[in-house]
């Protein structure tokens, strides 16, 4: 991973701008209107130590294939967001190491939509993708 640390605001706010210069993203999203948290659980104790919580979460608003905006939660318990995309440090990083298709995750039980419908979001699985490569982006 290169010089900004996943995950962290810096990260995040990188990570919106990584999706909103994704065209493929703007194209394969086209009809998503929720806002989607990333909640990361089961913190390496460096970061454990970082943020006692235990559990980060990022809040990206996104519309119709851009990222309107960006919050990051030291605790993901102060937020909120329609979708919730949860699963443990380790897999994220397997996701964004390209090791882990999100896809996959999900239907391995790796990646849980802890709040949302199933039904909306495999109907996006390129949308996925894409965020994923935006999320790789922001990691280089």
């Amino acid at each position: 991973m290169g010089n900004v640390e996943f995950p962290s605001k810096e990260w995040s706010e990188i990570f919106c701008k990584k999706i909103n210069e994704n065209n493929n993203y703007k194209n394969a999203a086209k009809g998503w209107k929720w806002p989607l948290m990333f909640k990361v659980i089961k913190l390496p104790e460096d970061l454990q130590k970082k943020y006692p919580s235990g559990t980060i979460g990022i809040k990206a608003d996104l519309f119709e294939g851009q990222c309107r905006g960006i919050e990051f939660y030291d605790d993901a318990s102060k937020g909120n967001a329609d979708f919730v995309l949860t699963a443990e440090y380790n897999d994220w990083m397997k996701i964004l190491t390209g090791e882990l298709n999100p896809v996959t995750a999900i239907l391995q039980g790796k990646l849980k939509l802890e709040k949302g419908s199933m039904a909306t979001v495999m109907r996006f699985p390129s949308a996925a993708v894409e965020l994923v490569k935006s999320a790789q982006e922001a990691s280089k």
